[in-house]
């Protein structure tokens, strides 16, 4: 019985070692993170850039989300942009809608090929506990091509659960996450 707990501790290891190598070698260019959090709150998405295919001057973009969810409070330049920007602006054209949109004219302050960093983060106030995701799209200018990673919202809830009443985290709940994390 020791051997196959050591076999499946080995092959689970070994299992979530690759995964995160998996993931992390195919990181989308726009990534906006997962977050949650509860009525009332504020949450702050952070949109980064990872690895910028070409040199930008200039870019558009919108981000959706469900109103009902998330009411839009504010935004703030990342590192990667703050003090490059001729010109970088956030409009709503409509509800459950930001249009971004910026110019970079001088050259040394262009975003350069394979530059990363946070782009701006981006602050609503939770209006109701769901999931919500928060999609990135209409991508012009100098980005229209890149990959992205949309965003995710959800309510403030644990996923553990104690699958045989121990009151320990043990084989049972670790089987229980991964078919959660693989979908199952």
């Amino acid at each position: 019985m020791k051997t196959y707990k050591k076999l499946m501790f080995i092959y689970i290891f070994f299992l979530l070692i690759h995964s995160g190598f998996v993931q992390s070698s195919y990181c989308e260019n726009l990534e906006l993170n997962d977050t949650s959090a509860d009525i009332g709150q504020m949450v702050v998405f952070e949109l980064s850039l990872n690895n910028a295919p070409n040199v930008v001057s200039a870019l558009g973009f919108d981000i959706e989300f469900n109103p009902e969810i998330l009411a839009y409070q504010s935004y703030e330049q990342g590192t990667l942009i703050k003090n490059r920007c001729d010109f970088f602006n956030v409009t709503t054209p409509e509800q459950g809608k930001l249009r971004i949109g910026g110019v970079i004219s001088t050259s040394d302050h262009k975003i350069q090929v394979d530059e990363s960093g946070v782009f701006m983060l981006v602050t609503f106030k939770v209006l109701k506990n769901s999931n919500d995701l928060i999609t990135l799209i209409d991508l012009k200018d100098d980005i229209k091509n890149w990959s992205v990673k949309n965003g995710i919202f959800g309510e403030n809830t644990s996923q553990y659960e104690d699958i045989n009443n121990d009151g320990k985290i043990g084989l049972a709940e670790v089987i229980h996450l991964l078919q959660i994390v693989s979908g199952f």
